[in-house]
């Protein structure tokens, strides 16, 4: 089980959602990159890392912070938010950037998905479905669709991703725990590397999950109000 913290930035500051709702932010840090060096110096291999304002408007917005972040560690970075274009991807690889992380772009554009996962190979691309009732979310959870959970992964399946991450809504920043039955039932569906979040706040969480076979845990709110201390789950086998 791989336990990676996570970095979703507004305005090149560390926060955190609720819900996905931008208008309940919490500031965590002014310095990203320190974050970063913090999660890295409490055993962090990986780093997952969302541009929420290029989520939401479709083009990277915080591009320099996370190319400093991988700059200054040693971390494995997974990283997403506004990636929509060719260019943006050849940006984010020329710059070292590990994991590609592919989300409203695989319902709104699959022929770019197709272009892009040929170009550089399919093994840099992480697709994201993000969910909440049943029905996947796109443009940074800000816009609604009538395509299930299944319809989904089919989607991403067919379009050759070999690594998922999923996220239920309804528990992301909440600290109230995971959606367990919607692991499971992903878990049947996505035969690849399954990454897990939203929700995950405590220790017995994380081995829950592995016992699902939930290949990697992201984890937020829960490390930075220090319900969930890194050091403690990182080594989680």
């Amino acid at each position: 089980m791989i336990v990676i913290p996570a970095i979703d930035l507004i305005d090149g500051k560390c926060v955190r959602l609720t819900q996905g709702d931008y208008n309940q932010v919490q500031l965590f840090n002014l310095d990203p990159v320190e974050q970063a060096k913090f999660f890295e110096k409490n055993g962090a291999k990986y780093i997952h890392i969302v541009d929420l304002d290029g989520a939401k408007v479709g083009r990277p917005v915080n591009f320099e912070v996370i190319r400093n972040i991988k700059r200054t560690t040693c971390l494995t970075v997974e990283c997403g938010g506004g990636i929509r274009d060719k260019a943006t991807v050849e940006l984010y690889i020329s710059s070292g950037i590990d994991y590609i992380i592919l989300g409203s772009v695989i319902f709104k554009n699959p022929d770019f998905v197709n272009e892009v996962m040929k170009m550089f190979g399919k093994e840099k691309f992480i697709a994201s479905l993000d969910f909440k009732d049943g029905f996947v979310k796109l443009s940074g959870w800000q816009e609604t669709t009538k395509i299930s959970i299944e319809e989904g992964i089919f989607k991403i399946k067919d379009l050759g991703f070999e690594r998922l991450i999923y996220t239920d809504i309804t528990t992301d920043g909440m600290l109230k725990g995971h959606n367990f039955e919607a692991a499971k039932y992903i878990r049947k569906l996505f035969g690849g590397f399954l990454t897990a979040s939203g929700g995950i706040s405590s220790k017995e969480d994380i081995i829950r999950l592995k016992s699902i076979g939930i290949d990697a845990a992201i984890v937020g709110k829960a490390l930075y109000t220090w319900q969930l201390k890194l050091e403690e789950v990182i080594n989680i086998l």
